[in-house]
């Protein structure tokens, strides 16, 4: 678990516009408008926004001819990922350089790669409609895994954008009671003039995930040939005995108003090129703008077992229930809403030649509120919970408990994001009034590019220093099988790194160094802790592609070391490894047919604990040391792709223990299939 960032979800390093592709180096405005001229030929282009200012960059579209079958799964978030089996699934990456900053609303972490944010938000610009449809499927009637997908955008006019997307996911689960629903939608639109500039959308979520606890034996999976109750032979997934046996399941559910505009004051600049009449040609040139971002968020989270039988997976040490409350069922309840208003005026890079660099300012006005139940008079909330006969001293109380809190922030940011020799990006806020006083955020990089043996090599340098206070929830939360109201510092972190990368041998290498200080962590008993000492962690990653006519392949590592494993565990080494062959027939079919490999060394993985959607410490089992192979052949005709893949085949050969997290394992062996269709033309 991390410390919270309130005002983002970035990774560790936070934002930076250096990171972007290179079809963007070519576009001399800073702000990278989309009808830049380097940009005309396009069909259409994908943009982002910078976090608070809402600056726009150049996006990466899901376009690719290659590699298409692995992009559909889970194991493509993160080099290493655990989760439930299933697409749609509560996951965490096992990378801790790629572990985002807690949300407020902490329980929808876990379904991180399946929401939007103001930060992987997409908005276009296209010439012609688009529209982009996926849909994937594996397994039979009974446990079958289905995704569709799809993005509708259109153009009106060369300064308006408007469309909506949509993600749905039914997965029935090969185990028993491990289904999820996944819907999400999106309507999104976008206003791009010389003076005036939006971008907004409205988005909804409602994730129901299906909780069986996981497994009650392991040698399921790791002995399957063994016979267990009854004389049975475990051949059927479903009939695995799981540590809840009753209907359980978790709903989140979150809606956002996002809106981010600006008002750009400045001049038009005549061109050296002429338009259909001898006439100059004119380009507008920003100088300064003021900005406003409006984001708004309300969550809700429940967690529903239709009997009590699963009192007994919460048990003190003498065997009795830890249950807080009174006796009436299990129907844990919260709420959330957020709303953030940043307000900031920016002085543009680069429209005079002696500006070097761009300078913002800005203020952010936090609101927050956050609904939990209240503690009933007379009834004992301690570690062993409420005893077996609660009895309330007085039936008047209230049902809920509400908590306020507000903060407001002052912060800037001075940037050099032209040329190529040297460019840096430096952004720092700090909380002067209200619950957060005194946290604060300062990230930094500095990047440069310079030819070696005649070849383009980047390096650049990162680094940033948090001060930042524990999420809501880890300090309040109230439940039937946990309930905790915590004082915890304020959590630091610094860290230092380096990336250096070579685009024509296609080699990265990447190294940093993260000391955390008062780290925020789920202990073993499944609440929160907080370690009043220093932790460590040294990282350091490489990735390597082969890329031939006909033949690729991709490799990455990393290495990971930290120097608390009990409270920080981490796999030391994960790989992955991908050899394909490629060729065209027919003239108009791409083909390419391989097999990839994701592999990390055992550690004790922490446990997914479906009461409270976050995943605990645990040193009873140990994962890892598996390789998880599997082996596809992706096909491109036109505007459509499709796969088929043989997910796992290496459960029908290796040491079957394909655990993804502590009694959760992974789907066997089984075929995936998937099509993709883009239409822009």
């Amino acid at each position: 678990m991390q410390a919270q960032n309130r005002s983002s979800r970035s990774e560790r390093g936070t934002f930076s516009l250096s990171n972007l592709t290179a079809a963007n180096k070519a576009i001399p405005d800073s702000l990278m408008k989309p009808d830049s001229a380097a940009l005309n030929n396009k069909r259409i282009t994908a943009f982002q926004l910078t976090p608070r200012i809402g600056d726009t960059y150049i996006a990466t579209m899901d376009t690719d001819k290659f590699n298409f079958s692995n992009s559909t799964l889970v194991e493509s978030q993160s080099l290493a990922i655990g989760y439930l089996a299933n697409v749609g699934s509560p996951s965490q990456t096992r990378i801790f350089s790629e572990r985002k900053e807690a949300r407020d609303f902490i329980f929808a972490d876990a379904y991180d790669n399946y929401i939007t944010t103001p930060e992987n938000a997409q908005y276009y610009n296209t010439k012609i409609p688009y529209t982009q449809a996926l849909y994937t499927s594996q397994g039979g009637s009974d446990n079958k895994d289905e995704r569709l997908k799809g993005t509708l955008t259109s153009n009106f006019g060369k300064r308006i954008n408007v469309g909506a997307d949509m993600d749905y996911i039914y997965s029935r689960g090969i185990y028993k009671n491990n289904g999820n629903k996944l819907l999400s939608y999106r309507f999104f639109g976008s206003y791009e003039g010389d003076h005036y500039t939006a971008h907004a959308y409205l988005s909804n979520f409602n994730f129901v995930n299906y909780e069986n606890g996981g497994l009650t034996n392991d040698s399921v999976i790791t002995h399957p040939n063994e016979l267990f109750t009854g004389g049975r032979s475990q051949n059927d997934p479903k009939a695995y005995d799981i540590r809840y046996s009753e209907n359980v399941w978790n709903r989140v559910r979150g809606k956002q108003y996002f809106l981010s505009h600006r008002y750009n004051f400045g001049f038009y600049r005549e061109l050296e090129e002429k338009d259909s009449l001898g006439n100059p040609k004119k380009q507008f040139v920003p100088v300064s703008s003021i900005i406003h971002t409006m984001e708004y968020n309300d969550n809700r989270r429940r967690f529903y077992s239709a009997s009590t039988a699963i009192d007994s997976s919460y048990l003190n040490a003498d065997g009795t229930t830890r249950v807080y409350g009174l006796l009436k069922g299990v129907d844990d309840q919260t709420s959330y809403w957020n709303l953030r208003n940043t307000f900031a005026l920016s002085l543009r890079e680069g429209f005079q030649d002696w500006v070097k660099f761009g300078l913002t300012a800005f203020v952010t006005f936090d609101k927050r509120k956050f609904e939990l139940p209240a503690a009933i008079p007379g009834l004992s909330y301690g570690a062993t919970g409420s005893g077996s006969y609660p009895t309330p001293s007085t039936f008047n109380f209230a049902a809920n408990q509400i908590y306020d809190e507000f903060s407001t922030y002052i912060g800037g940011e001075l940037s050099k994001r032209l040329g190529s020799i040297l460019t840096y990006d430096a952004r720092g806020e700090l909380c002067v009034v209200g619950d957060d006083i005194g946290e604060f955020r300062l990230n930094g990089n500095l990047q440069t590019t310079f030819k070696l043996f005649n070849k383009d090599l980047s390096i650049r340098a990162e680094g940033y220093i948090h001060n930042v206070t524990p999420s809501f929830y880890m300090r309040h939360f109230h439940s039937r099988y946990f309930w905790w109201d915590n004082k915890l510092d304020k959590t630091q972190q610094i860290y230092l790194g380096a990336k250096i990368n070579l685009e024509s041998t296609h080699t990265q290498l990447s190294a940093g160094v993260e000391s955390i200080q008062n780290y925020v962590y789920m202990g073993k008993d499944g609440m929160p802790a907080q370690k009043n000492g220093n932790i460590q962690v040294l990282s350091a990653r490489i990735k390597q592609d082969f890329i031939g006519t006909h033949f690729g392949w991709e490799n990455e590592a990393a290495y990971q070391l930290s120097n608390n494993k009990e409270i920080l565990p981490l796999p030391q080494l994960s790989l992955y490894t991908n050899l394909y062959v490629k060729f065209i027939t027919s003239k108009v079919l791409t083909i390419q047919i391989g097999s990839n490999m994701y592999y990390y060394s055992s550690y004790y993985a922490p446990y997914y604990e479906p009461a409270t959607q976050q995943f605990q410490l645990q040193d009873e089992l140990k994962i890892g040391n598996y390789p998880l192979i599997n082996a596809y052949v992706n096909f491109h005709l036109k505007q459509a792709r499709f796969y088929i893949m043989a997910y796992n085949i290496s459960s029908k050969f290796a040491t079957p223990n394909y655990f993804s997290l502590p009694h959760y394992p992974l789907n066997s062996m089984t075929l995936k299939i998937g099509i993709a269709i883009t239409l822009n033309d």
